[in-house]
């Protein structure tokens, strides 16, 4: 019984890659939660950490799609069909064509949380860092769009 509960308590959502998520909408359609992010946001590091452990959504996790995307990521991705590379803006700088499409703006602040519903339409953008109980809203929304 202990080991039972040990386990169930480090239960993890492990994202899905944003390069497999048509395939998987193929497959069964669900709403996609991705997170834009990127290797240097403290605050990315601390939401992520937030979410392992956020009881709420590691049960409701399997309602939806959750994408961890580094929006600074080099190699080129076919979303939706469509291709997306990244942009250098300088020397060692630059950012994913496919981050600018989702934020919907070149001005893109970290984290932004992006929710999608079966159809790819946006349904939510926030950028920020989201409390817990912001965390049960987004999921309450996820769970209205399941059912429309």
């Amino acid at each position: 019984m202990v080991l039972f509960m040990g386990s169930f308590a480090t239960v993890q959502t492990k994202p899905f890659a944003i390069q497999d998520i048509d395939s998987l909408m193929q497959e069964q359609p669900k709403p996609i939660l991705i997170l834009l992010s990127t290797d240097w946001c403290k605050y990315c590091q601390m939401q992520k950490k937030q979410l392992e452990k956020n009881k709420d959504f590691l049960k409701q996790s399997d309602d939806f799609y959750y994408v961890i995307f580094n929006a600074e990521q080099k190699e080129p991705i076919v979303f939706q069909s469509q291709l997306f590379s990244y942009r250098a803006i300088g020397q060692s700088s630059g950012i994913h064509e496919l981050a600018i499409a989702l934020n919907g703006s070149e001005n893109i602040a970290f984290p932004t949380w992006i929710l999608l519903d079966t159809n790819y339409e946006v349904l939510l953008r926030y950028g920020g860092v989201i409390s817990p109980k912001q965390v049960k809203n987004l999921l309450n929304i996820i769970d209205k769009s399941k059912k429309e």
